[in-house]
């Protein structure tokens, strides 16, 4: 009879897509705190930054995620928002200066496993439209010491890029609550049927579980909540029942908050208006290449200005060009003070 451990990844897609001659697309849209001074390129691949994030919270999307994510790998990227005029610049980061989430739950094995929404993930790299990930299991302890990791991967469609909020671990009333009887256990999609996962748990780190059903010749249908949620039948003599049980605090497992810093200029130059749409240059000269445009209504602060161009940064400061860089626009375009 085939199995699955706990210690083994999951299968991502079918035959089918993973010979797809089309890769799907993959776009995230959200409001984010970048990480704080991460660079911003006008290109894929090589260059000098052109601007920097400040870590204040801004509008972007991201789009045209590489295989791999590792360092250099870059994602494009295009700030502002349809909320707001802002200055829309387009270009590419690091992948690894913005926080993912789980807008939903997400399946890790099967239906049976899955990782409860809310919780950050850390993307490998994007395979057919879907982000790929690992997860340590809490509470789990693998052959190096570490937690077990579950590798699973995520449509693009439900990743945030800003904290959810995680689901509750409620439970139905008049439930039974089991306990671990030892530090491992095997979970089956039915009984007598095929393993799922087996869970080898760190120490006294037993999981809990609760099932609205008595046990059947032996098997025991039950869900266990946490960082992932677990389903299956389990062979009854595994648990034993308890009068109560301490389920995971749900609030304990909250990603930490973005955090986005109040920043000001010492000296700020008067605020301008554009009241025509204004394409942003990379350089002061005609014919440079092109990083977006600044949208109409948008607020801004003129900096360097000079008889034909002037470099413009936005009011909020969320991103700024990198020294010796700028967003160059037309200084006959400007609106005056």
């Amino acid at each position: 009879m085939p199995i699955r451990l706990l210690t083994l990844s999951v299968v991502l897609s079918t035959a089918a897509e993973l010979h797809a001659e089309e890769p799907l697309p993959c776009a995230i849209q959200d409001t984010t705190a970048p990480a704080k001074e991460a660079e911003f390129f006008g290109a894929a691949s090589g260059g000098s930054a052109v601007a920097k994030f400040t870590g204040v919270t801004l509008g972007l999307k991201l789009s045209e995620f590489p295989a791999e994510l590792g360092a250099p790998a870059r994602v494009r990227v295009e700030t502002g928002d349809s909320k707001t005029p802002s200055i829309r610049v387009k270009g590419w980061a690091n992948p690894g200066s913005f926080r993912y989430f789980a807008r939903e739950s997400v399946s890790l094995v099967g239906t049976q496993v899955r990782l409860t929404k809310g919780l950050e993930i850390v993307p490998l790299g994007m395979q057919n439209g879907n982000l790929t990930f690992e997860h340590p299991v809490l509470g789990t302890r693998g052959e190096d010491g570490n937690p077990v990791k579950l590798r699973g991967s995520i449509p693009c469609s439900k990743v945030a890029l800003a904290p959810p909020g995680v689901d509750a671990a409620d439970a139905p009333r008049g439930v039974r609550w089991y306990h671990m009887r030892a530090s491992s256990l095997r979970v089956f999609d039915k009984p007598q049927g095929t393993q799922v996962v087996e869970l080898r748990m760190d120490g006294h780190n037993g999981k809990v579980f609760f099932s609205a059903d008595l046990p059947r010749s032996g098997w025991l249908y039950v869900t266990s909540p946490g960082d992932v949620t677990i389903t299956g039948w389990i062979r009854s003599g595994d648990v034993e029942l308890q009068p109560y049980a301490e389920v995971v605090n749900m609030q304990l497992l909250e990603p930490p908050p973005l955090r986005s810093p109040s920043l000001a200029l010492a000296e700020p130059p008067k605020t301008l208006t554009a009241t025509v749409e204004l394409p942003i240059l990379s350089k002061a000269e005609a014919g440079a290449p092109p990083l977006g445009v600044v949208e109409v209504g948008a607020t801004i602060h003129g900096m360097d200005v000079s008889t034909e161009w002037t470099s413009v940064i936005p009011t909020s400061l969320a991103i700024m060009p990198v020294d010796g860089a700028g967003f160059w626009v037309k200084t006959a375009s400007l609106p005056k003070p």
